[in-house]
């Protein structure tokens, strides 16, 4: 369980110049950090180009200075579950790079098959031990970010998660699978608001200079379904597609018996299983255990 957060303004507005964007980032952040507080992180676009701010310590012991004109933020509040917070490589955001185009991801949520899709797609060798990393480098491998890509990603990891990206032309990318994210529109300030939860979002905002708006509604709920992309642009252009959503939650790895990915090959079954294993604090000695004492790979597809 991790927390995202962020907003991106779009437009020219002046009423935006009230909106103290600092406090609002510090707001979301301390909020969001009842979802992890073993790291904190922020990315926002700066002279065109991705900056990355991060350290290994809850949000309430960091302090936000945005830079001027900056007004589009990604976040993320850490509660470590695969690879140490005190590397700091190991916390969100992400940075990657997918042909000409710089972004930076951030994740709710804990993929199993992180491992197994290293090996299937020969993916680069990394220090970053973190599940989520892998996918920056589904990204990265189809060179490009676009609704292609982020399809390609999200219907080849299994888990759950939402992600949120942000490129170095300020469109916010929000990747909506199982895991929670609620959004608000304030129409006026031309900005779209964002957290994991909707307690987290309201409790955030009360404290900002947009409880005004609030008070008085001046502001739209945005849905985002599960198995959708939601695309924002600097414009406050919207665009939606829809992906293949797994239903890979509850039912261990019978997913790969209900017909959204069958793989033909045992080892790869078998790879695939011990990624999973290890989520769950389970060793691959264990699961060659539970082999050599006759359970076959469909026993421990059923039984995991």
């Amino acid at each position: 369980m991790c927390g995202i957060f962020g907003f991106i303004g779009y437009g020219d507005n002046q009423e935006k110049g009230i909106i103290d964007l600092d406090e609002l980032t510090y707001s979301l952040a301390v909020e969001s950090s009842v979802r992890g507080t073993d790291a904190t992180g922020i990315a926002y676009v700066r002279n065109k180009r991705i900056s990355i701010s991060k350290q290994a310590k809850p949000a309430y012991q960091m302090s936000f200075k945005l830079p001027k004109n900056v007004s589009t933020v990604i976040g993320h509040t850490r509660h470590t579950t695969q690879g140490d917070e005190k590397h700091n490589q190991n916390n969100h955001p992400f940075y990657g790079r997918a042909g000409r185009t710089n972004f930076a991801l951030t994740h709710n949520g804990i993929l199993y098959n992180d491992s197994f899709l290293r090996n299937k797609y020969n993916l680069p060798v990394s220090n970053i031990e973190t599940d989520s990393y892998v996918a920056v480098q589904l990204i990265e491998k189809k060179h490009k970010l676009n609704k292609e890509s982020l399809t390609f990603m999200a219907e080849e990891v299994s888990g759950s998660f939402t992600f949120a990206l942000l490129d170095d032309k300020e469109t916010l990318y929000i990747v909506k699978g199982s895991s929670p994210i609620s959004m608000i529109h304030f129409p006026k300030e031309k900005l779209y608001v964002y957290a994991s939860t909707e307690e987290i979002l309201w409790k955030a905002l009360v404290d900002s200079d947009l409880f005004r708006r609030i008070k008085s509604g001046e502001y739209e709920v945005l849905d985002v379904s599960d198995g959708e992309i939601l695309q924002i642009h600097k414009n406050g252009g919207i665009e939606r597609s829809i992906f293949a959503l797994k239903d890979s939650f509850g039912l261990g790895m019978n997913m790969y018996r209900a017909g959204s990915i069958i793989y033909n090959e045992e080892d790869d079954e078998i790879d695939e299983i011990k990624s999973y294993a290890s989520a769950h604090g389970y060793t691959s000695e264990e699961v060659d255990y539970l082999l050599s004492c006759g359970c076959t790979v469909d026993d421990l597809l059923w039984g995991l």
